[in-house]
């Protein structure tokens, strides 16, 4: 009996209906694929309308008013000049009884954070370099109309040739000084 009926199913399926079945459900599976591809194109073609509208939604805003944006702080120009102080006063004896030189002094450079850096690492140095010109001086010339140019002068030039082997240029631009007494 059970051989009868699966003979049937089997004799059935080889007929003209199951080649309508066949067709049929060709049919219904193209049709299912079309309906989900015709909605996805759907989808994307709302999508791209609401891109268009709020684009032109976009264009059609004033641009926003200027704002000052804030300057990001760059530390000290290297066109600024820079100060090193060679410390406290020098103090060096002039030829003659109790005449005593007092200056204090400090170098200015404008050759940035390398050439200011060098001059603080050489302060101990540059400061028995001055002390030694200084000492050389007599009371004439300390006591002169112009002494306190010569003396930036020749301290200038003798800090510059002191520190030309370390560096190609002259790291010092001028000598200040900031207290000056012959007593």
């Amino acid at each position: 009996m059970v051989k009868n009926i699966i003979a049937a199913v089997i004799a059935g399926l080889t007929g003209n209906f199951a080649i309508a079945f066949a067709i049929m459900m060709l049919l219904s599976a193209g049709m299912a694929a079309g309906v989900m591809i015709a909605g996805g194109m759907d989808a994307a073609q709302q999508n791209k309308i609401k891109a268009q509208k709020a684009a032109a939604e976009e264009a059609a805003k004033p641009p926003p008013p200027p704002q000052r944006v804030p300057m990001e702080d760059e530390g000290p120009s290297p066109f600024e000049p820079r100060y090193v102080s060679l410390g406290e006063e020098i103090l060096s004896p002039l030829p003659g009884k109790g005449r005593v030189l007092q200056i204090q002094l400090d170098l200015v450079t404008l050759r940035g954070q390398l050439a200011e850096d060098l001059l603080t690492a050489k302060r101990v140095p540059l400061r028995a370099l001055a002390l030694s010109i200084l000492s050389e001086l007599t009371v004439e010339e300390a006591t002169a109309a112009d002494a306190s140019q010569m003396i930036t002068e020749r301290l200038k030039r003798a800090v510059n040739a002191s520190l030309r082997p370390a560096n190609s240029v002259d790291p010092v631009e001028r000598v200040l000084i900031k207290k000056y007494y012959v007593q």
